[in-house]
């Protein structure tokens, strides 16, 4: 009887110590870590630099004696602007971001005609204006980008802000054509006014790495109005109202990168995590 109780309590033992092995051995796996998302404050946030050229154009011009006299313009010139500018952007998925640029374009030449009637000379009389224009454009803009194949990724956009457009070194070229025919010759100081400015963009990004991007696109963008100082008579010393541009635009083909931090790498390889189980621990 001895000997049997003796086998029992070895036995249970066995299985005591079994039991307590196979719970040592049995750690769930820990659970996956989530992915990390675009768009948190460490992989959102992204700056730009874009340079370009524009096929600039000013929709008409006015000057108020000359619309006084029944005078009109015609012969307008229109040159191209060269722009370069910066931002800070966010991105909050795959789809949409949004960024704030400050963009200088250079001096760009303007140039019209008018022919207008003279009453003090019972005549008509012809100008030539000639002058530079610059902008700074402040716009706050926002893109669907369309999904990316082989890195590349087609978006769409717009954007609204404001400018500040400014005529500089403008000239006024003339001549009197009634019984005082000659010469005349007219200045303008600087002039600078701020107006609504709104764009609309589309183009491609190439995601060079996971910090990396650069793109070529178009853009269309409406600058609002300018106008110089007031128009000065170089021989009279007479002060006659500014030039004024009106509805001036320019179609944009623009270069650019985008600095992100720390967006995914849709070139690179896809790092997994490996799963490594925990050491067996085993209680004595």
């Amino acid at each position: 009887m001895g000997s049997l109780k003796t086998f029992a309590l070895a036995g249970a033992l066995a299985l005591g110590a079994s039991a307590a092995t196979a719970a040592d051995l049995a750690y769930p796996p820990p659970p996956p870590e989530a992915p990390a998302l675009r768009g948190t404050i460490s992989s959102g946030i992204y700056l730009r630099g874009d340079i370009g050229v524009g096929s600039q154009s000013i929709g008409k011009y006015h000057q108020d004696d000359v619309a006084q006299f029944g005078g009109h313009f015609f012969g307008k010139s229109d040159n191209a602007a060269f722009f370069g500018g910066l931002g800070v952007g966010y991105r909050f998925n795959n789809w949409l971001r949004f960024d704030v640029t400050g963009e200088f374009r250079g001096s760009s030449s303007i140039g019209v005609n008018d022919i207008v009637f003279n009453p003090f000379n019972n005549g008509n009389q012809t100008n030539t204006y000639k002058g530079n224009l610059t902008s700074l454009v402040t716009l706050f803009n926002g893109y669907f980008d369309l999904g990316t194949w082989n890195c590349l990724t087609p978006y769409i956009g717009a954007g609204i802000g404001f400018t500040q457009n400014r005529i500089s070194g403008l000239t006024d070229q003339g001549a009197l054509l009634g019984n005082f025919s000659g010469a005349t010759l007219g200045y303008a100081n600087s002039g600078t006014k701020t107006d609504l400015a709104w764009a609309l963009m589309a183009g491609v990004g190439y995601e060079v790495n996971k910090n990396l991007t650069l793109e070529l696109g178009y853009r269309y963008l409406n600058l609002g109005d300018a106008q110089s100082g007031r128009l000065i008579n170089a021989f009279t010393g007479q002060v006659q109202a500014p030039l004024k541009a009106k509805d001036i635009e320019s179609h944009d083909i623009k270069i650019g990168m985008r600095w992100n931090f720390g967006d995914p790498d849709c070139c690179g390889p896809v790092e997994r995590p490996i799963y490594a189980p925990q050491p067996t621990v085993r209680k004595y």
